[in-house]
């Protein structure tokens, strides 16, 4: 009677023993595989960026959005790009950077170093406060007009009347910054000098 609980009780064992063996290969096998899938996700995540605060309502659509997320985003911008110190601007620059469109991405990356480096030589800090701004929602650009004054230390050297362009793109579910130029502070769509061009008469033509 013993041997036959003896035996009983070896089987018993084994087949403790094989379930054990059979939830440690299954465990294995879902770490091998949790593994091989972050490895092939690696570099795909989705990043969407937006302004810090949102503080007017607004609408999107599959390649435009409103002209009230325009304003927001060229005022988020301006700060990024137009309040500096030299211990701000490499991480700001990092930061718009994140909102290029590709095929500009080259361009206002040279551009920003280049700022960097002279704000960093000159240990200067800028301020932009921004006086009127126009949003041309059909073509998705924003022109603002301010004044930029300059400190060297805590010494205030110069107040200067700016006009600013800034050209953005909605494409994919995310806004992107196709350009950021200076223009004239009277004409920062530079709307006025379309209109001339498009009034001169072609080469040629004139009387």
């Amino acid at each position: 009677m013993k041997l036959d609980w003896l035996r009983a009780d070896i089987a018993s064992a084994r087949r403790a023993s094989a379930l054990l063996v059979l939830l440690l290969a299954g465990s294995m096998l879902a770490n091998v595989t949790l593994a091989a899938f972050a490895m092939h996700m690696a570099g795909r995540e989705r990043v969407v960026v937006v302004p810090p605060s949102i503080s007017k309502t607004f609408w999107v659509e599959s390649e435009r959005v409103s002209a009230e997320y325009l304003e927001q985003m060229a005022y988020f911008l301006l700060q990024l790009t137009l309040n500096v110190t030299p211990q701000s601007i490499d991480h700001q620059s990092r930061v718009l950077l994140q909102y290029a469109a590709p095929a500009s991405y080259g361009e206002l990356r040279s551009v920003l170093a280049t700022a960097a480096e002279r704000v960093k030589r000159d240990g200067a800090s800028t301020v932009f406060s921004a006086q009127d701004l126009a949003v041309d929602e059909r073509t998705q650009r924003v022109g603002v007009r301010g004044l930029l004054t300059t400190f060297i230390s805590d010494r205030r050297v110069s107040e200067v009347s700016k006009g600013y362009a800034i050209e953005l793109q909605y494409a994919s579910g995310r806004i992107f910054l196709k350009a950021f130029r200076e223009t004239s502070p009277n004409d920062p769509l530079e709307i006025q000098a379309q209109s001339q061009l498009r009034l001169a008469p072609a080469a040629g033509t004139g009387r």
